[in-house]
């Protein structure tokens, strides 16, 4: 480069011609030469350059975070259920994982720099949380590197010269928010689509923390010594509703209010697995069945040509509807039905009444079109052999057969649209274009009938404005995403809670992140156990993200600790640990060989969860005791590791035992150098686990 070349501020910047540098992702250029020279300049519309203002230059806030994810198993006959349903992102370094994974830099982002996720699956299906958190960090980390004029959330906040150019400055919550849309999008839009997950994500750049929430998922502020501040409470605890909360609120109400097996128009149900679709629990042959309730089964038939039991080919004339309404309104009426419940009763009459209605005028209209409607609503389009049915096309057909039969079916039942069965045409209508939508998601290759069982398992009422559920759009399942934003410049614990763990009281929060102040793993393993064992909840896992944020303790001048973060390096470059191990393995294999392991014998069938489950009780055991000096914690940890730990260090007489001696960098596993470098004086670590087992460590000095 000539030396009389400007250079621009921070990492990123690719050739773009002979004058000019751009920054790929954001698309800001970077004038070396000529008349802009030393400028930033952005290409407006019309083609033409517009100076903005130059990068945001990074700054490292003085807080520490560490943050874990927990997941737990519910015991099923004296085993661990296989059915995991969570899954979890944690990015301690936003702009290392950018440059080892996506090769790019991320160097204007104010430090710390972390992200988080937590998906739960629905329908006792992961697929949905599975593909969200493959995704998620990716996709997020694409969106950051487009703003270099820094994140701000707050037009207080912002500076003077960012003010007018808004444009150009990210915010956290709105990328957040349209990020979970996106993903919204293309998971109904894919093979997991009929699955779905709650969701809660978070972002921390320097000391801005935000977070999104959708579905069944929280967020909660938990500080010591004071009560819990719920940031992304659960949908319909919040202190102030908008308007679009209000709106989902009343719909939730309305379909949580319906009789257990009762339909709703939209044909929606409710069981006792939650809120279906009505057609998943309906078959075509049981409009006939003359020993049904017909109280029950017109609650729960999913359109007007069930209600009145019309056979598979459709009524052949009005004088077919009238004998079938006068055959059934004597066995629902009201005045003439026992032992069912008055109720019911009316509401099925009042479904009787409408559906001879409607049906009787589409006769009248057009009885071909009428016979069609009553074919077409025969058949589910959500899966991929009723949607062939209902399209009338063989399975292998391609997009443009398919695309022609939907739009030659929505012609036809178009001529219909009577003002009378407006409802139920729009149905027909609808439902060829979702068999079409089914026939293209199976092209991509969907899971087929593993995919369609989902169809039957319930979501509960909670969850309805969860991720994907692509089956249960439109009978009072719509995404809704909650934000909230929050200061994190003081000591805070963060909840990241979805599914099962978002149910739990706040002081059940409360209590684990008092006691543990920067263990954030034993945390989240305590609010997980917790929600496994709330009443009515059948969920085979539950999880949780802790994140734990203090103030930086520093004893270096900024001037000697500015190179040291250069290099990569901070903190001590040598401690001297105590440590407790308890060794675990797989369930139904042995223990690993250890050669530091202790001569003494030892419990052989352990498995990482209950070692696990053992170190956090030793840990609140720690925790637990009154305030004592530094020689007092010490001796209590001294003979905790004498009477458990399973490391030959352990053997070690008197002061020294479990003592590791001094530990430098490089000479552990990264996960328990990660621990231990993180230390303060005398503080326990959180639950470490390598290849020897699960550790509990204190730094000593």
């Amino acid at each position: 480069m000539p030396h009389d070349d400007a250079v621009p501020i921070g990492e990123g910047w690719a050739r773009h011609n002979a004058e000019m540098l751009v920054h790929p992702p954001s698309q800001v250029y970077f004038a070396q030469r000529g008349d802009q020279r030393g400028k930033y300049l952005l290409k407006s519309e019309d083609g033409n350059w517009v100076v903005c203002p130059a990068p945001h230059v990074g700054a490292d806030c003085p807080i520490e975070v560490k943050a874990a994810a927990a997941s737990m198993l519910r015991p099923t006959d004296g085993k661990m259920s296989s059915e995991k349903l969570d899954r979890s992102v944690v990015l301690a370094d936003m702009p290392k994982t950018a440059r080892l994974a996506l090769k790019f830099p991320l160097g204007f982002l104010d430090t710390p720099a972390c992200c988080y996720a937590l998906f739960t699956g629905l329908r006792r299906s992961a697929g949905a949380a599975h593909w969200c958190a493959s995704q998620f960090h990716q996709r997020l980390l694409r969106e950051v590197a487009k703003k270099i004029h820094g994140w701000w959330d707050s037009e207080a906040e912002m500076p003077e010269e960012l003010m007018y150019r808004g444009s150009h400055v990210g915010s956290l919550s709105k990328v957040l928010k349209e990020l979970l849309e996106a993903l919204d999008r293309d998971l109904i839009q894919g093979p997991h689509g009929l699955g779905g997950c709650d969701g809660v994500v978070a972002i921390l750049v320097g000391e801005n923390l935000v977070t999104a929430a959708v579905g069944q998922a929280s967020a909660t502020l938990l500080f010591q010594g004071a009560e819990a501040l719920p940031l992304v409470p659960l949908l319909g605890q919040e202190e102030e509703e908008s308007e679009d909360t209000k709106t989902t609120s009343a719909e939730s109400a309305a379909i949580s209010q319906l009789r257990l097996g009762q339909a709703s128009e939209k044909g929606a149900l409710l069981d006792t697995g939650g809120l279906r679709r009505a057609k998943c629990a309906w078959d075509a042959s049981e409009a006939t069945d003359v020993d049904e309730d017909p109280v029950s089964r017109m609650l729960r038939a999913p359109d007007a040509f069930s209600v009145l039991g019309i056979s598979e080919k459709g009524p052949e004339g009005t004088a077919e509807v009238k004998t079938a309404y006068k055959r059934l309104a004597l066995r629902v009426h009201p005045d003439k039905v026992r032992n069912c419940d008055p109720d019911d009763a009316k509401a099925a009459f009042a479904r009787l009444d409408a559906a001879a209605r409607i049906v009787e005028a589409l006769c009248e209209h057009n009885a071909d079109i009428c016979r069609e409607l009553r074919r077409v609503l025969r058949f589910d389009p959500f899966t991929v052999k009723g949607a062939c049915q209902l399209l009338q096309v063989e399975q292998d057909a391609d997009d443009s057969q398919v695309s022609k039969a939907k739009d030659d079916l929505k012609q036809k039942l178009a001529k219909a649209q009577l003002l009378e069965a407006l409802s139920e045409v729009q149905r027909g209508i609808d439902a060829c274009i979702t068999a079409a939508e089914t026939l293209g998601i199976a092209r991509q290759g969907a899971p087929g009938a593993v995919g369609e069982r989902l169809l039957a398992e319930g979501v509960p009422v909670a969850s309805l404005t969860a991720l994907g559920l692509r089956d249960l759009r439109h009978i009072g399942g719509r995404l809704q995403v909650r934000t909230a934003a929050y200061r994190a410049g003081e000591e805070v614990r963060v909840a990241l809670c979805s599914g099962a763990t978002a149910e739990l009281p706040l002081q059940h929060l409360e209590e684990p992140a008092n006691l543990c102040l920067w263990q954030p793993k034993a945390a989240a393993l305590q609010w997980a156990s917790q929600a496994l064992t709330l009443p009515g909840r059948q969920d085979s896992s539950a999880a949780s993200i802790c994140i734990c944020i203090r103030e930086r303790e520093d004893d270096e001048v900024e001037e000697e600790r500015a190179p040291k973060r250069q290099r990569g390096v901070s903190g001590p470059r040598s401690v001297r640990l105590r440590h407790l191990l308890l060794r675990c393995a797989e369930p139904g294999k042995p223990l690993p060989e250890d050669p530091m392991a202790r001569r003494r014998k030892v419990q052989t069938t352990r498995t990482p969860t209950e070692a696990e489950g053992e170190l956090v009780a030793l840990l609140r055991g720690l925790l637990s005791e009154p305030e004592t000096g530094d020689e007092d914690n010490r001796m209590a940890f001294r003979r905790l590791c004498q009477l458990r730990s399973e490391c030959s260090s352990a053997e070690g007489a008197g002061q020294l035992c479990g003592d590791l001696g001094w530990v430098s960098r490089g000479q552990s596993e990264p996960s328990f150098e990660q621990a231990a470098f993180s230390l303060r004086k005398g503080e326990f670590s959180d639950v470490t686990t390598t290849s020897r087992g699960v550790h509990l460590i204190q730094r000593i000095a």
